[in-house]
Parts: C-alpha cells; sequence; structure tokens
C-alpha cells in the first residue's frame, strides 16, 4: 500500500506514536507514554496496531532479576546455619543434645553439614571432617553477600555456576526470583515514509465513530470518516469453552431427548447377571473372559435381583423356558451371575430397564449415553474405556426398519456422510445388523455398532411376555474422530492443548 494510504488507516493514537518516534527511532512504551500523553497500556495497544500496517517495530525484552527474602536477610547478617554450626565444630566434636539446645535453626544447619560431607555423626556426637575444617567463604555466602550489598541484580551478572547456586537459593526460599519486561517501539523505513503525510490528514475532521448526535446535529458533514482494513490480521482469541467430548455428549442427550426417548442411568459396577446373562449371552461366551472383561475383586459379588425373573432368565438358558428356544443346554449357575465386573456395554442399562416395566408402561424409548470398560488392546482406534450410546425402542407394532430410520437419521445428525448397514450376528439379537462409516484416509470401513431386535429369550424372562425391542448401542469415539480429524482415539482424551484451542464447536 501507498503512504499516503496507510496513513490515512491511522488512528489518533498510532499516529501519536508515529510522532513522538520522529525524533529518535527507537524507545521504550514507558517513555513513549511520557511524550504523548497517553496510558501506557494505550501506547502498547497502539504499537501492536501500527506494527501491523508496517509503520513500526514492536518488540518487548524480558530481564531476569534476584532478591534477598526475608528469611535471607536475616542469614546476610547472622550467617547461614550449616556456617555458624561448622564454626562451632572448629573448637572441637559436640553433642547434638546440647547443640539443639543451643542452635536456632539446629535441624536445618545438620541436614546441610552432613550433606556437604563437612561433619560425621557417631554416637549422638557431630566431628567436623578434613572437607570441613578446610571450608572458607562458601558460594552461597558469596551470593547472599553479593545481593546483600547490590539488591536487584539483573541475571546477566551472574555466571553459570553461580546461577546453579542461586537456584539451591531459591529452593532454600532465601532468594527471589522476579522479571522485568520492557517494550520497545521502532519507526520502520516504511513509517518514515508515512510520518509526513499525516500533517495533511490532522489537519482534516477525522470521525472514528458515528454517534446518533452527530446524525442529529449533522456535523459529520464534511468530515473524513476514518479509514479500517478489514483484512488485516488481528491477535487469535481462545474462549473459554467445555471439551468437544462433552459437546457431542450434549448433542446426544438433546437428539434422542427431541425423539420423545427419555434417559437411563446407572453405576459401572455391573453384576454379570445384567451385563451378560440377562442378554442371554452363556456363561462360557468368549466375551466373559478375562481377556475381554474386567472383573472385580472387591466386591467380588453383588445380590441378584428378584427370585423369580432370575429363576426364568435361568431356565432359558438351560432349557429356553417358554420363549420356544432349547436354550444353550447347559447348568446356569447363580453364583457366576453374580459376580461383579466394569460394565462393558451400556446395553446393561437397556436389560435393566426392560425389567423395570410393566405390560401397562408400553410403548416406551429410551437411551442411554456412558462410559464402559472393556479388556481391550490399546490402539489407534481401541481404548480400555470410552464411551457407548445405547436406545431401545418397545411396543407391539415395532419393526426392524423403525431402527434403521432412527439410526439414519442419528448418523445423519453427528455429521456422517459415508455410512451403510449390514447384515451381522450377535447372541442376544435377531434380526442383527452392523453399522459402518467410511474413512478416507484409510480407505476402509470402520465398524462402528451393532443394533437388532432383541430375541424373544432376553425380553420374555424380563418382562413376563414377548414383545417387540428394537435395540443399537453405538459408540461415538470414532465419529468424533473423523469429524476433528485426528489420528489415534487417545488424542481425543490426551487434553492437547493445542487440539483443544483448535477444536471447532459442535454446532449440529
Amino acid at each position: 500500500m501507498k503512504p499516503t494510504e496507510v496513513a490515512e488507516m491511522l488512528h489518533e493514537n498510532e499516529r501519536k506514536v508515529l510522532h513522538a518516534l520522529s525524533t529518535e527511532s527507537t524507545a521504550t512504551t514507558e517513555k513513549l507514554a511520557q511524550k504523548t500523553g497517553l496510558g501506557k497500556d494505550a501506547v502498547e495497544k497502539a504499537s501492536d496496531w501500527a506494527a501491523t500496517k508496517g509503520v513500526v517495530v514492536f518488540n518487548e525484552e524480558v530481564s531476569q532479576f534476584f532478591a534477598l527474602t526475608d528469611e535471607g536477610d536475616v542469614y546476610s547478617e547472622n550467617g547461614l546455619p550449616e556456617k555458624t554450626l561448622l564454626n562451632l565444630l572448629r573448637t572441637g566434636p559436640k553433642a547434638i543434645g546440647e547443640l539443639q539446645k543451643s542452635l536456632e535453626g539446629m535441624n536445618i544447619a545438620l541436614a546441610w553439614v552432613r550433606r556437604n560431607g563437612w561433619a560425621d555423626i557417631e554416637k549422638g556426637v557431630l566431628s567436623i571432617t578434613e572437607r570441613g575444617e578446610s571450608i572458607g567463604e562458601t558460594p552461597e555466602e558469596k551470593i547472599i553477600n553479593k545481593l546483600k550489598t547490590g539488591g536487584k541484580i539483573n541475571a546477566q551478572e551472574f555466571n553459570e555456576s553461580e546461577l546453579d547456586t542461586l537456584d539451591q537459593l531459591i529452593k532454600r526460599k532465601l532468594v527471589v526470583e522476579s522479571e522485568t519486561v520492557t517494550r520497545y517501539v521502532a519507526i520502520t523505513d516504511f513509517g518514515k515514509k508515512v510520518l509526513p503525510e499525516l500533517d495533511s490528514i490532522e489537519s482534516e475532521k477525522i470521525i472514528t465513530q458515528l454517534t446518533p448526535e452527530m446524525l442529529l446535529t449533522g456535523n459529520w458533514k464534511g468530515a473524513r470518516f476514518q479509514t479500517y482494513d478489514v483484512t488485516l490480521p488481528v491477535p487469535g482469541t481462545q474462549p473459554g469453552k467445555r471439551h468437544f467430548i462433552s459437546q457431542v455428549i450434549d448433542y446426544i442427550r438433546r437428539f434422542w431427548v427431541e425423539l420423545g426417548f427419555k434417559e437411563m442411568k446407572g453405576e459401572y459396577l455391573e453384576l454379570n447377571f445384567w451385563n451378560f446373562d440377562a442378554l442371554y449371552q452363556p456363561q462360557d461366551h468368549p466375551a466373559r473372559d478375562l481377556a475381554d472383561t474386567f472383573y472385580m475383586k472387591t466386591p467380588y459379588k453383588g445380590h441378584l435381583p428378584d427370585h423369580e425373573m432370575v429363576e426364568r432368565v435361568k431356565q432359558t438358558h438351560e432349557n429356553g423356558w417358554t420363549t420356544g428356544s432349547k436354550g444353550w443346554q447347559y447348568d446356569w449357575d447363580p453364583e457366576y451371575a453374580a459376580r461383579t465386573v466394569l460394565r462393558t456395554h451400556t446395553t446393561s442399562l437397556s436389560v435393566n430397564q426392560i425389567a423395570k416395566l410393566q405390560p401397562e408402561d408400553l410403548p416406551g424409548k429410551f437411551f442411554s449415553v456412558g462410559r464402559v470398560f472393556r479388556n481391550e488392546t490399546i490402539d489407534w482406534n481401541h481404548l480400555a474405556e470410552f464411551y457407548q450410546t445405547d436406545g431401545i425402542v418397545i411396543g407391539e407394532g415395532v419393526t426392524f426398519r423403525d431402527m434403521k430410520g432412527y439410526l439414519k437419521a442419528y448418523m445423519e445428525g453427528l455429521g456422517v456422510e459415508k455410512f451403510r448397514f449390514r447384515p451381522g450376528y450377535f447372541p442376544y439379537t435377531e434380526m442383527s445388523m452392523e453399522a459402518e462409516v467410511w474413512i478416507e484416509e484409510r480407505g476402509a470401513w470402520m465398524e462402528l455398532f451393532g443394533a437388532g431386535m432383541f430375541r424373544p429369550e432376553v425380553v420374555k424372562p424380563l418382562i413376563g411376555i414377548d414383545v417387540p425391542v428394537l435395540a443399537w448401542g453405538p459408540g461415538f469415539e470414532r465419529l468424533v474422530m473423523q469429524s476433528y480429524k485426528v489420528e489415534s482415539i487417545r488424542e481425543l482424551y490426551g487434553n492437547d492443548i493445542g487440539l483443544l484451542r483448535r477444536a471447532k464447536l459442535w454446532t449440529r
């Protein structure tokens, strides 16, 4: 841009700073505040904006200083306690008990003479060592005396060895460290070209803000309006916001509630019964193995629910009960069903909810969202702990097509563009399907969740009647990974400040 164009864009305070730099090319913001009559903050703000227009350079210099604390000042007068103790030992060995009565700060002194190798203890008697005999003025004393004489001293006046000693004195709270920031503003060659253009501009009346009074009186006529370049860079801002995982969870809750669903809640600790048995999963199923499930040592087991319902579940496993099935043909163990586990899916909440319903409560729609735990091998898309959201729709007349409609709306609501449903198998649903999403970066379909209609062996023992139940259990971390371009699921919970600042608000 031309100097004249830039001169027209400068704010009044920016022009004052530029005028102040006409007599000296570089000045501190404190000096510029004196010359312009502006506050220091106003000078810094104006200088920062002027720097974006290329007329000044705005830099800062950070200086480090050291000074004695109140305790350090006392030691500068009375001496360090370890040195006082060392001088006492030069006259001969001393009993520790006597020293503790006579020497203030004995514990500190004793710790440091032992650490420095200045004294030995034998049978409660402290005696000086050869190294202690040879000690003169210590590095700590030299630093303390230097600070006592010089007061607040710049770090540049100390060598590397002295800085190490200062670190120790800071840890002992004898020295305090502080920083001073000095900001400098320098006019650029381009700024010097802009400077002569300011006189003609300042002779005009410039309006930076149009007010109602100006419109009423008309005194804006003949004035020139301040020019602004909206393409100039502005400082970045990092407003406070919730973690994007929390934002997604809130969205999921709102999504299902707006569709008329009620939320199901429960504890992380669950009975084997609700986590597996009520879902018609046999007790020798591989998913129950320690390699997949976290079993608890304490409490080792809990109390099974209503005896009649437990008996119906037992018979269903053993011979099918009245469901029309032959069951799994094994002896069902109630002790094993009472074992406690960290829930491996929120589907345990779904069967809990079904068991609470009475026939007159139907139809019903429920959802849950919460953490689940699996003994997984950790990799780019697996963790031992993750979130899952379950849903069930129970009532006469609900169909598989209804479920596909709900899940299609759910996935589109989460911003998934390319997904598909394909047939699947689960021991507690029939028909069953799996949902997959296309991961462009990996060139592959990734499984998201399973869904299906609960088998009669799940529903009838819990509620007493055979009624259709749609059920699904999607996780959502992988969808969030895709939305936020995160390569590994571990990054979602790593709290990387850069990622959190860059992450867009979940606005769906």
